[in-house]
């Protein structure tokens, strides 16, 4: 299955976004920003595709999603959390509200469930921007459809 997390907005504090899962809008994201900052020295992962794993988390006594092959990172989740407070570098997912997530943990619960109805070696996420995310997925003939639909994730 592939995930898609595009980049809507790029602060000085915290980035959010909108995970697409096989190509449909699935919920908000919250990532450390991208430039790194005093509390996030290494800002968020770098764009780009990720194979995903489920294995158990020993931090969190649970299965989550793990962002695997991150140039400088190493443990990279996929996990419920609220604000940017409950990331270090971790990809956070819910109903995004400004810059805070509600309903994570329903989130993670049902992304989960999704990804374990894949074999693991079927599992990516592409990490991007609106931009690259419409040149790269979106055709002349579709380029409309896909604006549109950019609109929606942008909350417009």
């Amino acid at each position: 299955m592939l995930l898609s997390l595009i980049r809507i907005n790029q602060s000085p504090s915290e980035t959010t976004g909108v995970l697409l899962v096989g190509g449909k809008p699935f919920c908000g994201t919250l990532e450390p920003p991208t430039v790194p900052n005093a509390t996030h020295p290494k800002g968020a992962i770098p764009l780009g595709w990720y194979k995903l794993t489920l294995t158990r988390s020993s931090k969190f006594g649970r299965v989550l999603p793990l962002v695997n092959y991150v140039p400088g990172f190493e443990g990279i989740r996929i996990h419920a959390g609220n604000n940017k407070d409950h990331t270090t570098g971790c990809i956070l997912v819910g109903q995004l509200s400004g810059n805070t997530l509600l309903h994570s943990r329903q989130t993670e619960r049902d992304l989960v469930t999704k990804l374990q109805k894949h074999p693991d070696h079927e599992n990516y996420i592409e990490i991007t921007t609106p931009e690259r995310f419409f040149t790269e997925h979106c055709s002349s003939v579709d380029a409309l459809a896909c604006l549109l639909r950019g609109a929606q994730f942008n909350g417009k």
